[in-house]
């Protein structure tokens, strides 16, 4: 018999067999066994214990501040605490007199006079508590006014630091750190979007335009049809560029660096080797010193090198020198990338790691420069530590160095 032809009733009867057997064979929860001696505890001090489940109760149901909880538990225990005390005391005095009407009225007046002075201390003990509750939560209640101001609109704004090294303080400088990666995170999408949307409007731009062109006359004209498709082809190619190094852009504040120990020599000369090996219009030198080791991210730090390579390349001249090197200066590893290039205007130095920024002469779209690729790198050496600056004058070349620590 089919499912389908199964009467309703017994679908029904199956379907709550099945389910009567998944709730027998469900793990069940088990309960929690309270320890013998809390137990015991319990019993013993059951008025103490009944408080606490009363106040539990109250505070599940109503909304009450810190504060007013320490108050009331505060007030509490020392009530308790004394009215165990004087009883204690009224007892043992009764004990000790004799019993006639003057001993009476002696325990009468010592018990209506102690009953007072609980009242009294517990008054005062209650304003203690207050005043000191207050000054003990007072930072508390700055920094939730100061995180009620604090939105994706204004992310700069961080909690006072507090002056105490305790828990407050701990508590303070971990939200600000929390914010601190908040604010690098949303910088680091605004930064996305506005990139993204800003450098990919002329590359699509071409495309329509090219696609309109060839809709109306690429089918007759080759001419026409050949630099259409080129043209297509380029943008695309500079689309795909650019999306990849936003998105390794957008990866690298997050990203975790797989550190390693390794001759930065050898590393650098085999880089330098291969790009002997594809470029035959340059020519790519390497020196350094053979004994430079360093603890870091060998992949990023050779992208970081090959982006000032590669940038040597594109702005130097067929037949100009480009040269690596390597060497310590002090307590740090340095690598330099000279070339003999167009070199850079003093006005233009200042701008050359922003995103997107092309020097008027030499960083202009038609040489394949997307304005990344120095921004990737200074972002690369700051994440391992390090530090990236340039030196250049027009026409005479520009040298690149990377200092690691």
């Amino acid at each position: 018999m089919k499912e389908n032809d199964m009467p309703e009733e017994k679908k029904e009867a199956v379907e709550d067999t099945l389910r009567e057997i998944t709730v027998e064979l469900a793990p069940k929860p088990q309960k929690k066994k309270t320890p013998v001696a809390l137990q015991i505890v319990k019993w013993v001090f059951f008025p103490i214990t009944l408080l606490v489940m009363l106040y539990r109760q109250f505070t599940t149901k109503v909304k009450v501040s810190v504060s007013v909880k320490m108050l009331i538990i505060y007030t509490l225990v020392f009530a308790l605490i004394l009215a165990f005390f004087t009883t204690f005391y009224v007892s043992s005095m009764r004990q000790r007199l004799p019993d006639n009407a003057q001993a009476a009225a002696y325990i009468k007046q010592l018990t209506v006079t102690s009953i007072i002075l609980d009242v009294v201390f517990c008054i005062v003990f209650m304003a203690l508590v207050a005043v000191v509750s207050t000054l003990m939560l007072n930072p508390i209640c700055k920094m939730s006014d100061k995180i009620d101001d604090i939105t994706s609109e204004n992310l700069s704004e961080r909690l006072e630091e507090i002056d105490t090294q305790d828990e407050i303080r701990e508590l303070t400088d971990r939200i600000n750190e929390m914010l601190d990666n908040l604010e690098e995170s949303f910088t680091r999408q605004a930064h996305f979007v506005s990139d993204a949307s800003h450098e990919l409007k002329t590359p699509i731009a071409v495309i329509q335009g090219y696609s309109n062109l060839l809709k109306r006359w690429g089918a007759k004209d080759p001419a026409i049809l050949d630099e259409g498709i080129e043209a297509i082809s380029r943008e695309s190619d500079n689309m795909k560029r650019i999306v990849e190094q936003l998105l390794l852009l957008a990866r690298l504040g997050k990203f975790s660096m797989n550190k390693t120990r390794f001759n930065l020599c050898e590393v650098l000369d085999d880089m330098v080797d291969g790009y002997r090996v594809v470029n035959t219009t340059h020519k790519i030198t390497f020196n350094g010193d053979a004994e430079i080791t360093v603890d870091t991210d060998k992949n990023m730090l050779l992208e970081s090198v090959r982006t000032l390579v590669d940038n040597a390349i594109k702005y130097t001249p067929a037949g100009g020198k480009i040269n690596v090197s390597s060497f310590l200066e002090g307590e740090k590893a340095v690598i330099r990338v000279t070339d003999t290039g167009v070199g850079i205007s003093a006005e233009d130095l200042p701008k050359v790691f922003d995103r997107f920024y092309r020097c008027d002469k030499a960083r202009g779209r038609d040489s394949g420069s997307s304005g990344l690729g120095l921004t990737i790198a200074k972002s690369i050496v700051e994440m391992m530590g390090g530090k990236i600056f340039v030196e250049s004058e027009v026409d005479k070349g520009s040298t690149f160095t990377i200092e690691l620590y």
